[in-house]
């Protein structure tokens, strides 16, 4: 177990909430594909079902409809699964009791049918609460904070326009020159000095380069927030609406193939044999929804990690190129003026 489980049970027992971690566990714990997770709302069932699960190795007493491609190569087919029955003295798995002489098609049929839809039945609730929790993983985020702001816009309208002013001075010095009032005496025969003078060029070639990287990195973290930010509104909702449609519809694809094996393996006894990858469609898209629920929570966590510091260096970038802007403009004067 590790530390971070073991202080977190001795918070849980003296009645502290830690209802985002227990999530945040019970997501990471659910790729072992343990379906009885769910059964469990206290951290210490949970910590205890999942432990226990990993001392297991046998995959053919599991739900056929968790599978794993880690499960390895020797499980492939439903019919190496084990199950019970009301009307069977002993366990077996569905190869061995297709074989039997017992029973007639019927009989075998409606066993059969109860099997599988028994599979069907405890995966589904299982999933349905997989997705209540995927949900409530979202809903903990805090919608709005005046602690996480976006940067500064008007720092980043200004680094725009150093940058747009140092390109123009470079590609197009005509076009600028021109402004009114200060046009001529910031900007005239800066050019000339670009071409002339290795040094200053050099020093207009740097300020451009970080100004430009000050604006990139104001635009990308400023995205970054308004996308984390973004995960609780009505297109949350949304989102979540359409993966259940996805999900149910998958569903039903999954309940379609089991109704055509058995008609199949009553058909045919001699051939038991379905792939298991046909068959996991509705874990494979939970699968792909639980990576995108931890995907914004490593994001969110991330951010409120990393804000300050980000922040800080956002503030001291701008500072620098700004300084870095005048110092530009001002070497160009006097070098114009003949001072420097």
């Amino acid at each position: 177990m590790k530390k971070s489980e073991e202080l977190m049970l001795l918070l849980e027992l003296n009645g502290f909430e830690i209802t985002k971690f227990r999530l945040k566990k019970q997501l990471e714990y659910e790729k072992t594909g343990n379906i009885d997770l769910y059964k469990y709302k206290k951290f210490s069932d949970l910590v205890m079902c999942h432990y226990l699960f990993q001392e297991q190795k046998d995959h053919f007493h599991r739900n056929p409809l968790t599978y794993k491609v880690e499960w390895g190569e020797k499980v492939d087919s439903i019919d190496q699964f084990y199950f019970k029955h009301s009307e069977l003295d002993a366990e077996m798995t569905l190869q061995e009791f297709v074989k039997l002489d017992a029973f007639n098609e019927v009989q075998k049929e409606s066993i059969l049918y109860d099997v599988l839809d028994g599979w069907v039945e405890e995966y589904r609730e299982a999933s349905l609460t997989q997705m209540e929790h995927l949900k409530d993983m979202i809903k903990m985020l805090p919608k709005k904070s005046k602690r996480y702001r976006k940067p500064s816009k008007i720092a980043f309208l200004l680094g725009v326009i150093m940058l747009l002013m140092l390109a123009f001075l470079f590609q197009n010095p005509a076009s600028i020159e021109g402004f009114p009032i200060v046009g001529s005496f910031l900007f005239g025969g800066v050019n000339d000095l670009l071409i002339e003078r290795d040094l200053y060029s050099f020093f207009g070639a740097t300020v451009a380069v970080l100004t430009a990287f000050y604006v990139v990195f104001n635009n990308f973290f400023g995205r970054f927030i308004k996308d984390v930010r973004g995960e609780k509104n009505k297109h949350a909702d949304r989102t979540f609406s359409k993966w259940e449609e996805d999900l149910e519809k998958t569903r039903l694809r999954q309940s379609g193939l089991l109704e055509d094996y058995v008609d199949q393996v009553i058909k045919n006894p001699k051939k038991t044999s379905f792939e298991l990858v046909a068959l996991i469609g509705p874990e494979l898209l939970i699968a792909k929804f639980k990576n995108y629920v931890q995907m914004v929570q490593w994001k969110f966590d991330f951010m409120t990690k990393y804000y300050s510091l980000f922040m800080r260096i956002l503030r001291i970038i701008f500072i620098v190129i700004l300084l870095l802007n005048v110092a530009f403009y001002v070497y160009g004067m006097g070098l114009k003026g003949g001072w420097i």
